[in-house]
């Protein structure tokens, strides 16, 4: 676990630098200005991207139109970490990577050595279920024995049915 912690620290420094030099020529960015204007009178949108100032966010600076165009136009000013962005997705990755290897584990295994089920008491376990028996209520105690008794009444109704042939009343 621990090299697969010291793998993604050391991705996202590599990350970091590189990003950090190549910030011009990048397609996106953690800030930017994001301009909806409505398209003639149907109902369809044009949209307007563009990394300026958040004082700079307005139509004037990022569609460049005139004034009543402009009226019509909402212009947010979007902030954005993509450092967490992809934090997250490696570790999902890393997670995926790890379950998937684990389920191939499991399988290898079960294939390689089928498993046994064996039905062995010891004596600690007898003493546990000794224990615990007198630990039960009175009514447990009672219900036990109605179901013996009842285990009882069935064997003897199959004896007399198989063997003799004869039903009980």
């Amino acid at each position: 676990m621990r090299w697969m912690l010291m793998l993604v620290v050391v991705f996202l420094h590599i990350n970091t630098i590189q990003s950090e030099s190549s910030s011009s020529q990048a397609s996106y960015s953690d800030v930017r200005c994001k301009c909806v204007c409505p398209k003639g009178n149907s109902t369809e949108r044009n949209v307007f991207v563009a990394t300026v100032e958040p004082e700079q966010c307005n139509c004037q600076h990022i569609v460049k139109r005139e004034e009543n165009f402009c009226l019509r136009c909402q212009c947010m000013y979007e902030a954005r970490n993509t450092i967490l962005i992809k934090v997250v997705i490696i570790f999902i990755i890393v997670l995926l990577v790890c379950l998937t290897v684990y389920a191939i584990y499991l399988l290898v295994d079960s294939k390689m050595s089928p498993v046994e089920i064996s039905v062995s008491s010891d004596e600690m376990q007898e003493r546990l279920t000794a224990r615990t028996r007198g630990a039960r209520n009175f009514s447990v105690r009672a219900f036990d024995r109605r179901h013996a008794r009842w285990k009882q009444q069935v064997a003897a109704q199959r004896r007399h049915i198989y063997d003799t042939r004869t039903m009980l009343s």
